[in-house]
């Protein structure tokens, strides 16, 4: 059971982001990723979907014999992560939460915005950490956004003006939080944005983090003389 694979899965190439932080922090486990581009992206989707394509997603990685799963996307991770932990109470399942926590424990003033999909901005678990960070933390909701970054993943220079339309407003902002995966790929182009002067927050590193915490826990980690390796799958639509 050590030496089965870890998957992960995201609804397309956002996931890639965790999958590359927990390969760092586990370089001996094998992983099995599944980008579920058949329901791209999920953060436009009703919560109903999201919770099916979600726990579809885990079904298949689980009849793959993995021994944990990653849900990597703060939609699916809001949205269905605990629909799949009953769906599998026996399992290791962790999720990608969108990192206001450690921005707002940073934040020494000022304000930080938070890019997340609607989805996300529309669920009761992310509205009430926002609520805890009393007016700090401004959520941002970006339709579109994830698919566009889908679609121009290889032409990061035509996400510039995206990028500038939609921080325009927050210039004065003093952190930003990637709510979404997908929002990843900006990091360099946001960082350009703000000069370099800010600081900007991802889920992911905290995420490989806690899945090896939990394998080690469980005596789940592969074997030290393993070589790890890594599978790719992607849905369809027919």
């Amino acid at each position: 059971m050590s030496n089965n694979p870890i998957g992960v899965f995201d609804s397309g190439v956002g996931g890639l982001c965790v999958l590359r932080k927990c390969m760092e922090a586990m370089p001996c486990e094998h992983f099995v990723y599944l980008a579920d581009s058949a329901n791209m992206p999920y953060g436009e989707r009703s919560a109903t979907d999201i919770k099916r394509a979600a726990c579809a997603c885990a079904e298949t990685l689980f009849d793959m014999n993995c021994k944990a799963v990653v849900v990597a996307c703060n939609t699916a991770t809001e949205t269905a992560i605990e629909d799949i932990r009953s769906l599998y109470p026996d399992k290791t399942v962790v999720g990608l939460e969108p990192a206001v926590k450690p921005c707002y424990g940073e934040l020494d003033c000022g304000y930080a915005v938070a890019l997340v999909t609607p989805a996300t901005a529309r669920s009761e678990k992310f509205g009430s950490l926002i609520r805890l960070c009393g007016g700090k933390i401004i959520p941002s909701p970006q339709p579109k956004l994830a698919a566009v970054i889908e679609s121009l993943i290889g032409e990061p220079s035509r996400l510039r003006p995206v990028v500038g339309d939609i921080l325009e407003p927050y210039k004065d902002a003093r952190a930003v939080v990637l709510g979404c995966s997908h929002y990843t790929y900006l990091t360099s182009l946001i960082d350009e944005f703000y000069g370099g002067k800010i600081k900007i927050y991802d889920g992911a590193g905290g995420a490989a983090q806690r899945l090896k915490s939990l394998l080690e826990k469980a005596d789940l980690c592969a074997d030290g003389g393993t070589v790890g390796s890594v599978r790719f799958y992607s849905t369809y639509k027919i």
